[in-house]
């Protein structure tokens, strides 16, 4: 039993301590054998008393030497413990970035060092502990603090201080902890904030003293730096993963260049719009970007931007696509050159323009139709005044001749070639949106049938062209020369469909669209519609062109082969109309349009206007004001042919002239566009001067667009020039038996 119990005092001594324990022993081992030698040996005297004393006194000054060196030594060894205890924390936590794993690090680490058996790591979250991680021996009982319950400010203040709980030595006393018999906690701080605690828990009494609390206070601290550092790093990571998604991620193209030409490194947004995988392009030529025809300017441009240091800006180039497809890209660089200066590296940030460019197009494309308007509304009016005086004479030329005359043939050709450049230009103003719509009676098949004439000369014989006109007419309330825009685009885009021929077919029926009923289109109608389906046999449309057919500017066809306007301008037309269009295509199996106009009800009795072989005539006075010297010649020998009596003056103020002399009139013919004195203010003042007398409004074109609707209101009647002698002679007639 007491070499037991000395095995377990040798075992709990340090190296130095058994060290120290052996010395002390051979010092104590010496002194007895030199007293027991005195007393024994052959040369035995009686003790010398005063050499006892001395031998006893350095006995016991040796012995309290060696205490002393025993108690400090096992001071400084507790120490050595302490400080391998501490380098052991340090490792454990400072090999941890993540906090998940430095916190289970840190707790086993307490656990093995103090011999205890739970430990748990809180945080401070809004005045809340949160139970971050937990280490223990055993199943883990219930936790100290309950996790996430709010405490007071008075508690959190106490939490600051380390603190030791022991259960009551007594069983019978209340405990709330369970097995649970003692607990300590210690603050953790980090940068002088309170971070959180560690509480440490054990099923003994005893197992916590003051020095496991200053132990845990000094691994505490040692998390505190480790918790910091992890911070610190995980801001650096988050910095470091926010850069990468934003190089990756960028709106803009990046990639690195060495001085070979090599890409070295490229982001995601690249690989994106390029449609390649990132392997695919770094590790390649940067040539493999650019289209072929601009590597030999690439590579110069590589190699001078080396050679001499600089730099790119706005550069405007384009890229190729893994498809073949190219974009237009705007591109800037700069260099990352190494110690000495030199240019190792070249950044490129290409940014996707493409957009740009085509709405840039656009806007020059619409810029350039605007001209044409501007153009077509500058020249109209003149234009339209010639070819009034040309239909006008020829009119006249031919009502004085035969249709045996050998001339005749040569006037009808001249009226002809009149009327096609008076459809001309009013098809040019309605594309350029400057002729005002006229709403009237029109036959449809009538309307096909002139656009059939007109669009066969633009065909050549590999399209066949298939119309029956059906047995009966229908009639609509429209504008004819929009009608024929609208049916001439979809005959003009299935003959670009067809560029190996094939055949057009024109029907016009009329159908009946009931409530409920869906159409094959989007919208929803009810009623009689006249529908004009024009079907080829081209080269057919996908559903997302279909979907987009109707857009402004957007076009299939190649660079400079189309406006992207034609088939806007149908459905505008259609829809002014009330109508609607629906489309049915496949791709390699043509096309079909269907436009659908309301019938005009009531006109059950309509019947086509017959071409009068005998004019109405009058013997009335009718003053003509036209600042144009032919048109208004050309207009007095209509009138004097229909036998009316005839003056013309060159400008509004003569015509008022005239009118305040009292001089007797029975219409007047007014020109909208003349000098001095315009259309509309001569129109105001002879409506000053005598409401009653008739005014006819005669113009080829006006500026000012928004005069129509005033003046056709009190107006007599309007005449779109050019006009023949039919119709003034019907206008002139209508107006003066109407009055």
């Amino acid at each position: 039993m007491a070499f037991s119990s000395l095995r377990k005092f040798r075992a709990s001594l340090g190296p130095v301590e058994q060290a120290q324990v052996v010395v002390s022993t051979a010092v104590v081992v010496t002194l007895v054998t030199i007293l027991v030698v005195r007393m024994t040996g052959g040369m035995y005297r009686t003790p010398e008393w005063l050499l006892f004393g001395s031998i006893l006194t350095v006995g016991v000054f040796g012995f309290i030497i060696v205490l002393l060196t025993l108690k400090y030594g096992r001071v400084l060894e507790e120490q050595k413990q302490e400080l391998l205890a501490l380098k052991t924390m340090a490792e454990s936590v400072n090999r941890a970035i993540d906090r998940k794993i430095l916190f289970q690090n840190a707790l086993r680490t307490i656990t093995q060092l103090l011999e205890l058996q739970y430990v748990w790591l809180y945080q401070i979250e809004d005045s809340r502990l949160v139970a971050t991680a937990s280490w223990g021996i055993e199943e883990l009982p219930p936790p100290v603090f309950r996790s996430s319950e709010p405490i007071s400010s008075e508690e959190l203040e106490s939490l600051r201080t380390p603190q030791i709980q022991r259960a009551p030595s007594r069983l019978s006393d209340p405990w709330p902890h369970g097995v649970i018999r003692s607990w300590a906690s210690v603050p953790i701080m980090m940068k002088e904030q309170f971070f959180g605690l560690i509480v440490a828990a054990s099923r003994n009494r005893s197992d916590l003293s003051t020095k496991e609390v200053e132990m845990m206070t000094a691994f505490a601290n040692q998390i505190g730096v480790a918790i910091e550092n992890a911070v610190l790093f995980d801001r650096v990571r988050m910095s470091e993963e926010r850069y990468m998604d934003l190089f990756e991620h960028s709106p803009d193209m990046y990639h690195l260049v060495n001085r070979d030409g090599i890409v070295v490194s490229c982001n995601q947004t690249e690989a994106n719009r390029l449609e390649y995988q990132k392997e695919d392009i770094v590790g390649h030529s940067v040539l493999k970007l650019y289209p072929p025809a601009h590597h030999e300017q690439a590579m110069k441009r590589l190699h001078e931007i080396f050679a001499q240091a600089r730099e790119m800006t706005d550069l405007e180039e384009q890229m190729v696509k893994s498809t073949g497809e190219l974009i237009d890209v705007s591109i800037n660089s700069s260099l990352i050159k190494d110690p000495s200066g030199r240019p190792v590296v070249m950044r490129i940030v290409a940014r996707d323009i493409t957009e740009r460019k085509r709405l840039e197009a656009k806007i020059i494309h619409a810029q350039r139709i605007d001209s044409i308007g501007n153009l077509a509304g500058g020249i109209a009016h003149d234009f339209n005044n010639i070819l009034t005086s040309i239909l006008g004479s020829t009119g006249i030329m031919k009502r004085k001749m035969r249709k045996q005359d050998p001339w005749y043939n040569f006037a009808d050709i001249i009226e002809t070639a009149a009327r096609r450049g008076a459809g001309l230009t009013r098809q040019l103003l309605t594309f350029a949106r400057k002729t005002a719509v006229h709403f009237r009676p029109v036959v449809v098949n009538d309307i096909i049938e002139e656009t059939l004439r007109l669009f066969e000369r633009s065909i050549d014989k590999t399209i066949t062209v298939v119309y029956t006109p059906p047995t009966e007419f229908s009639v609509i309330n429209g504008d004819d020369g929009q009608i024929q825009q609208a049916i001439l685009n979809i005959l003009i885009n299935a003959r670009d469909a067809m560029p190996d021929g094939g055949t057009i077919t024109i029907v016009s029926e009329t159908m009946q669209i009931d409530d409920g009923q869906s159409p094959p289109g989007p919208e929803n109608h009810s009623g009689r519609y006249v529908t004009v389906s024009i079907t080829d046999t081209g080269v057919g449309m996908d559903v997302q062109t279909q979907q987009r057919i109707f857009e402004p500017f957007f076009t299939t066809k190649s660079q400079g082969k189309g406006t992207g306007l034609g088939l806007a301008v149908v459905y505008g037309v259609v829809n002014s109309h009330g109508g609607f269009v629906t489309v049915r295509s496949e791709l390699g199996k043509g096309s079909s349009f269907n436009l659908h106009f309301p019938v005009l009800e009531g006109a059950d009795g309509y019947r086509r206007p017959a071409r009068q072989q005998r004019l109405p005539r009058g013997t009335e006075r009718i003053l003509v004001v036209d600042d144009e010297p032919g048109v208004g010649e050309t207009i007095r020998n209509m009138l004097s042919n229909l036998g009316y009596e005839a003056v013309v003056v060159d400008n509004g103020r003569k015509a008022l002239t005239l009118l305040r002399r009292k001089e007797p009139f029975d219409a007047v013919i007014l020109d909208l566009n003349m000098p001095k004195m315009s259309g509309k203010a001569t129109f105001a003042k002879i409506h000053d001067l005598d409401k009653k007398l008739p005014i006819i409004i005669s113009t080829g074109y006006s500026d000012q667009l928004e005069d129509f609707t005033s003046l056709r209101t009190a107006a007599a009647a309007f005449m779109q020039k050019p006009y023949q002698l039919e119709e003034l002679s019907r206008t002139l007639r209508t107006v003066l038996d109407g009055r």
